[in-house]
């Protein structure tokens, strides 16, 4: 349909009317005022004396009323001025003048509406004059084109294969405005240019006329995004919804940037064909269009697409090259599962917040025969390969991979997902917006795919950035085995209903809410309110459930107004209401159907198996802070199974055998040193080997460290290179052996040496000619524990503190790295201990200052906090307490945690002691050491 002379005329009857209720508010009320009541302006200033008589005598013949009345009047005139003008040079600059408050509002508000309907008169003329002359124009363009035709029956000339009559050009398939765009001087054009919408207009099809290209349809949504709108005329806040009498505006573009990969036009997209003059944007017979892209979901919130983690998968449309050196999109699972980069960061994660709190709550062991305890339950198998992809991806990129304090760091920072990948079609990402989803999974590998969205979703749920509510029943059938609820209960953003009607009515209830809040913000939509509020916890919220005939109609409608209020819908089943897939048991799509199913044809989704489900679902609750077990394990003297001791080692009788390295106050001069403590690091006399050192070389360097005895060489390659074919892992091993030795041989000047000795099927380094960190590390530690006198044991332990450089291997994110890792962290941070309760007795203030070192090993250890502070009210520094309770707290802080109950109560009672009258804390206020 076409904008009518029938439109036209009532929009000109309507800008004549807003035109003549001008002409008596600005010129009429104050020649009326002027007979009524005279000037405004008094022919001389009165006097003091003449104001307080008038005010005081009695108005009997009401002359003070009719003078406030008058004066009231002219100043509400004066405003009205005001207000006009600046409302005028706002409509004529395109740019929305500032809200005012009070009793003014109102004023300001009908003026509004008064400037832009009386602009409709100027409009409609312009719009009329415009559309004589490009009838003109096509009038003339249709006699050259039937000239040119060749007449029936002559060649060259088709015929259709029915005789009805010939279809005319839409206001969709013409192109004035392209025309309009390359005439006049650029340098004197306003940077963009308005139009007022007619029926039938899309902004795909504006795009394609101003710009020859449709996908930028999002550049004129972004420009004319809640500008002032003509009176009864809603604002643009939807691609998907015009209004005939909406004003756009169409930015003027030198070279339009084309998106390599197309964005989903709004609804609806233009047809593949001569479409209909007859079909409008409420018409049921659409050409299916793929949902929309970042780039479009961006442009219809005013700030731009939330940044992803590290992690994330490439930009939807973008392709991916393993062997170019780009990170895979895909990650296969040994069990069958099939995930995408985006669960992977998300439950890597989830792995650093367990390893955090793990750390913040470990207990201290001071037993003296003790040296740690015993490790904490492992994480789940899943869990770990899917953070191993996780990490890779920065090796891909030559990126140092992040600690764990850093994930969490830059977790913080991040907001509310807007989109998510889901799967791949060929060589590129299959992305959903998460803002009004409407899709439903049916299949063999329907609650496969669920899982996996759910999952990762749930993954991202920190911080009141998303909410996954689903029905209970549906809860057990996609997580069988594992007790939904107290998952539920440890995680913040999963809501567990009764019923799928419970959880439609939890739905509606919020979309009330968030109404009422967008309302009385004055914002258009959830993105726009969390730019103007970010404190507002306004979560992108997901329902995933399996529809019922009663609630079918209720859930629809979530999904269609869900885009402006950040609410989607994940339905369990056929889903005609919205865009439905068919899936295949390995979650390719078999059939899809619906507006936005051409993006899903022949697409591979990601998908979860239950038991990887349950492993990610366990650690994403453990990295609440919550264990499944809370019983601490027994105090154990043993280290992980496949760490070595040097107190293991026997004496050497023979030269095949290996000699122990000696003890740290033993000094013996080394060809080379090895650092292992902290980065890894080869030393020679000429200083570290900086260059020349593989990847390889490093991590066989560190796993040998932690084996005095030696390894042998497929066990090295079944740890170190999980992933690679025998034949591929000997080849890795071989390399990282030729380069450790060609590296040392030109470095010391030693070329006879192997270095990495080969003894009895075993490889081991050799301890005569390198030193490394770790054993003197070690042997000090074993001295201590074999030390039968106090004496002895407090000289052992003085030394750690030098020992111990730095983590072990920092940069290695494998899990025997961890593993071993987090054992010597321990096991030095209580021999740490164990030395401060040896001598705190005798010198508080050295005991003092050994767990102040302490802490910078162990940053998040609450226990060793509390510590210090017990320490230092001891010495009588009860200010010296607030301030560590301050450094713990911010700390904690850091990884998004806060000081727990015990190190509260122990605050409080230690500033209940009055030391100044020589008190000091009992055993039950905490005394420790």
């Amino acid at each position: 349909m076409t904008y009518t002379g029938r439109n036209r005329l009532a929009d000109f009857a309507r800008g004549l009317g807003a035109l003549a209720i001008f002409s008596f508010l600005l010129v009429g009320f104050p020649v009326a005022m002027y007979k009524m009541c005279g000037s405004p302006i008094p022919d001389r200033v009165p006097s003091w004396d003449e104001i307080s008589t008038t005010l005081m005598r009695p108005d009997y013949d009401n002359r003070l009323f009719l003078v406030t009345i008058t004066l009231i009047g002219w100043g509400a005139w004066v405003l009205l001025v005001l207000i006009s003008l600046a409302e005028m040079i706002g409509y004529l600059a395109d740019r929305s003048t500032t809200i005012l408050r009070g009793p003014v509002r109102p004023l300001q508000q009908l003026i509004r509406e008064l400037v832009a309907t009386a602009a409709l008169t100027f409009s409609t003329v312009a719009s009329i004059a415009s559309s004589a002359s490009a009838a003109t124009q096509a009038h003339a363009a249709t006699g050259i084109v039937a000239a040119a035709v060749p007449e029936p029956g002559t060649p060259g000339h088709q015929t259709s294969g029915d005789n009805g009559p010939q279809q005319r050009p839409t206001a969709s398939n013409s192109a004035p405005l392209l025309m309009e765009q390359t005439s006049g001087s650029p340098e004197h054009e306003h940077p963009w240019r308005t139009h007022t919408i007619e029926r039938g207009d899309t902004l795909w099809d504006l795009a394609r006329r101003s710009y020859g290209s449709g996908v930028l349809y999002p550049k004129i949504f972004e420009s004319s995004r809640n500008i002032a709108q003509p009176d009864g005329v809603p604002p643009l806040t939807d691609p998907d919804m015009l209004h005939p009498g909406q004003r756009v505006r169409l930015p003027r573009l030198g070279e339009p940037d084309v998106p390599s990969s197309p964005s989903r036009p709004p609804h609806p997209q233009p047809p593949a064909h001569s479409a209909s003059p007859k079909q409008d944007k409420t018409s049921g017979d659409r050409t299916p269009a793929p949902l929309r892209s970042p780039s479009a979901e961006a442009a219809q919130s005013p700030v731009t697409a939330p940044p992803t983690d590290h992690s994330s998968s490439p930009a939807p449309g973008t392709p991916y090259d393993q062997d170019a050196g780009h990170s895979p999109l895909v990650i296969s699972l040994p069990s069958g599962s099939r995930i995408g980069l985006g669960l992977a960061a998300a439950v890597s994660l989830a792995v650093a917040f367990t390893r955090l709190h793990r750390r913040r709550r470990h207990p201290l062991t001071f037993e003296p025969d003790s040296v740690g305890r015993a490790p904490e339950p492992p994480l789940p198998a899943a869990a770990l390969k899917a953070r191993q992809a996780h990490m890779n991806t920065y090796s891909d990129r030559d990126e140092p991979a992040p600690s764990d304090p850093d994930l969490v760091r830059e977790d913080l920072k991040a907001t509310q997902p807007g989109h998510l990948v889901i799967g791949t079609r060929g060589d590129h990402a299959v992305t959903v917006p998460l803002a009004g989803l409407s899709l439903g999974l049916s299949g063999d590998g329907a609650h496969a795919v669920a899982r996996a969205i759910t999952t990762e979703l749930l993954a991202k749920a920190r911080r009141d950035r998303v909410e996954i509510v689903v029905p209970h029943a549906d809860a057990q059938t996609l997580f069988p085995g594992d007790d939904i609820t107290a998952v539920a209960a440890a995680l913040e953003g999963l809501i567990i209903a009764s019923s799928t009607s419970a959880a439609t009515d939890h739905l509606e209830a919020e979309l009330v809410r968030r109404h009422r809040v967008l309302e009385m913000t004055e914002q258009p939509d959830v993105p726009a309110l969390r730019t103007h509020d970010p404190a507002e916890p306004l979560s992108t919220t997901l329902l995933v459930a399996t529809p019922s005939a009663e609630n079918a109609a209720t859930i629809r409608t979530l999904a269609t107004r869900g885009h402006r209020y950040c609410i989607g819908v994940l339905v369990l089943g056929d889903w005609p209401a919205g865009t439905s897939l068919n899936l295949a048991d390995d979650a390719t799509v078999t059939n899809a159907y619906g507006a936005d199913a051409e993006q899903f044809n022949k697409a591979h989704l990601f998908h979860l198996t239950a038991d990887d489900a349950a492993g990610m679902l366990q650690t994403i609750r453990t990295a609440t802070g919550f264990e499944r077990t809370q019983t601490p394990p027994p105090v154990a003297t043993t280290q992980p199974s496949d760490i070595e001791t040097l107190a293991d080692l026997d004496e050497p009788s023979t030269a095949n055998q290996v000699p122990p390295p000696r003890a740290a106050t033993e000094v013996r001069e080394k060809p080379a040193r090895l650092q292992v403590l902290g980065a890894v690091l080869l030393h020679t006399a000429n200083g570290p080997i900086t260059t020349g050192v593989r990847d390889y070389s490093e991590k066989l360097l560190a796993y040998l460290a932690l084996h005095p005895k030696g390894v042998i060489r497929d066990q090295a390659i079944s740890v170190l290179w999980p992933d690679r074919t025998p034949d591929s892992g000997v080849i890795a091993f071989n390399s990282a052996t030729t380069n450790i030795r060609k590296l040392l041989r030109a470095g010391t000047g030693l070329t006879k040496p192997m270095y990495l000795n080969y003894i009895g099927g075993r490889y081991h380094i050799d301890p005569n000619l390198i030193e490394i960190d770790l054993w003197q590390l070690t042997a000090t530690l074993d001295e201590a524990e074999r030390a039968t006198s106090d004496a002895e044991r407090i000289k052992a332990l003085a030394a750690v503190s030098d020992l111990y450089t730095g983590e072990f291997a920092s940069g290695f994110e494998s899990e025997w790295a961890q593993t071993h890792r987090e054992y010597l962290r321990r096991t030095v941070v209580n021999a740490l201990g164990r030395y401060v309760q040896l001598i705190h007795g005798d010198d508080p203030d050295r005991a003092l200052a050994t767990l102040e070192r302490a802490i910078t090993h162990d940053p998040y250890s609450e226990p060793l906090y509390r510590e210090i502070m017990r320490l230092q009210a001891r010495l009588g520094r009860l200010d010296a307490v607030q301030r560590t309770y301050q450094l713990l707290a911010s700390r904690l802080s850091e990884i998004d945690a806060e000081p727990g109950k015990d190190s509260r109560q122990l605050l409080t009672e230690l500033r209940s002691v009055s030391l100044s009258t020589g008190c000091r804390p009992s055993k039950g206020q905490g005394e420790s050491l």
